[in-house]
């Protein structure tokens, strides 16, 4: 029976293990930055960077597309401005701007995303700079996986045109438990909510979701969806996660919502 107590023992200890690594590599899992140096440049775009409360800048390009409003768009986990320039070059003719930023840690931008904060009151630094120039009535959000989060608080918390979101996953916690339901929610540091901040949010808003997405299930997006009637669902067919920021269904959308 000993060697029973010394089994149980070693796996209590590698559970353990396992949970601290979890608790304090989290962001590694979570946040996949590629992170530019000073001198970087992105084409001949225009560049601006947004400062913080704390003295913190993040990086944005400003693209110019006619200046009737302005799209921000709120990139996923991987990369930096130069993936959301590919990912939205389908959005730059039809008379809005688009304005792209990255997160602490990403490109250009200075510090490192390690609090909730960093994906909220952050991006409302960012909100606040587009309203006053643009008006919110000509401000459109568009959040794609991890920025369906910021984009979620946001229409919450504001009151933009409309809300565009792809490939949304209902809470962090629920993306945890996806693949790590052994381990207790307490040790995700992240409280990114989109399912009860969407409950909150008063303008419209599109969920855009791929059958196929073997990253967020498109039950999420259909939960999303389910939450009001002001959210509505576009499934697309046969669609993967990395494909759906990429279907010709969302510069479609994006351009009835900024002909209205």
């Amino acid at each position: 029976m000993k060697w029973l107590k010394r089994l149980a023992y070693l796996l209590a200890g590698l559970y353990l293990l396992v949970a601290a690594l979890l608790y304090f590599k989290q962001e590694a899992l979570i946040f996949h930055p590629r992170v530019r140096s000073a001198d970087h440049r992105y084409g001949d775009h225009a560049e601006e960077w947004i400062p913080l409360a704390d003295g913190t800048r993040l990086h944005a390009l400003h693209l110019r597309g006619g200046g009737r409003g302005v799209i921000l768009y709120l990139h996923g986990n991987k990369g930096d401005n130069g993936r959301s320039l590919y990912q939205t070059r389908a959005l730059r003719d039809f008379g809005y701007d688009l304005y792209l930023v990255d997160y602490r840690g990403y490109g250009k931008s200075e510090g490192t995303t390690s609090t909730s904060a960093h994906l909220t009151t952050d991006l409302q630094a960012v909100y606040d700079r587009l309203a006053e120039a643009y008006g919110e009535a000509q401000l459109l959000l568009l959040g794609y996986s991890l920025g369906s989060g910021p984009a979620s608080y946001l229409a919450a918390n504001n009151n933009p045109r409309a809300t565009v979101l792809v490939a949304p996953y209902t809470s962090l916690e629920d993306m945890k438990n996806q693949f790590l339901w052994m381990f207790p929610d307490f040790l995700l540091k992240y409280d990114v909510d989109n399912a009860a901040r969407l409950a909150q949010a008063a303008g419209p808003v599109y969920v855009v979701h791929g059958t196929d997405d073997e990253l967020i299930p498109l039950a999420m997006g259909r939960r999303l969806a389910g939450l009001r009637e002001n959210i509505h669902l576009i499934e697309l067919a046969g669609t993967g996660h990395r494909g759906a920021i990429l279907h010709r269904q969302v510069p479609y959308l994006i351009k009835q919502l900024t002909a209205e």
